[in-house]
C-alpha cells in the first residue's frame, strides 16, 4: 500500500457504491433477519422482542461494515468501483474507527429522521446533508468522515488487492 496521497473518490463513485451496497446489504440483512425470526418466532409485534430485533440488525450491520472497512479490506462494491477507506495518515482504519464511521453515519441519519417525525416532515431532507457535504469539502469527505478522520479515495489498485 502506497503512502502517497490518492485522489478522493468522486461523488459519482460514492453514489454507485451506495446503490450497489444497498442491494448486497439487503441480502445480508434478510438472511440474519430471517434467522432471528425463525429462532425467536418474532412476527413484528411491538414490545421487547422488536427492540431486540432492531438491536440485532444494528449489531449485524455494525460488524459487517466494521470488519469490511478495517485492515485494508473493502466491500465488493468498493472493490468494483476501486474505492478504499483510509484515515488521515493514509492508512486503513482499524475496526473501531470503521465501526465508529458506520455508527456516526447512522446517527446522523437517525437524527434527521427523528426531526422529520417529531418536528416537521421537511426535516427528512437533512438525511442528504452528511453525504452532500462531500460536494463542497476540499477532500470530498462526508460529515461522518470528517467526524471520524477518514476519507474515501480512488485507488486503481484497489480492485486487485486482497
Amino acid at each position: 500500500m502506497s503512502s502517497a496521497r490518492l485522489p478522493s473518490a468522486s461523488p459519482w463513485r460514492r453514489l454507485m457504491c451506495i446503490a450497489y451496497e444497498a442491494v448486497l446489504l439487503f441480502g445480508v440483512l434478510f438472511f440474519f433477519a430471517y434467522a432471528f425470526s425463525a429462532l425467536t418466532q418474532f412476527k413484528g409485534d411491538q414490545g421487547p422482542l422488536l427492540w431486540s430485533f432492531q438491536a440485532f440488525i444494528l449489531t449485524v450491520s455494525s460488524v459487517y461494515y466494521g470488519w469490511s472497512w478495517s485492515g485494508g479490506r473493502r466491500t465488493l462494491p468498493m472493490k468494483t468501483m476501486m474505492v478504499r477507506l483510509e484515515t488521515e495518515p493514509h492508512v486503513p482504519p482499524d475496526a473501531a474507527r470503521a465501526t465508529l464511521r458506520f455508527l456516526a453515519a447512522g446517527a446522523m441519519t437517525a437524527a434527521a429522521l427523528a426531526c422529520a417525525a417529531y418536528v416537521h416532515g421537511l426535516f427528512a431532507l437533512l438525511v442528504f446533508v452528511p453525504g452532500a457535504w462531500s460536494l463542497v469539502d476540499r477532500d470530498r469527505r462526508a460529515l461522518y468522515d470528517i467526524a471520524c478522520g477518514t476519507r474515501l479515495v480512488f485507488d486503481r489498485g484497489a480492485r486487485e488487492a486482497h
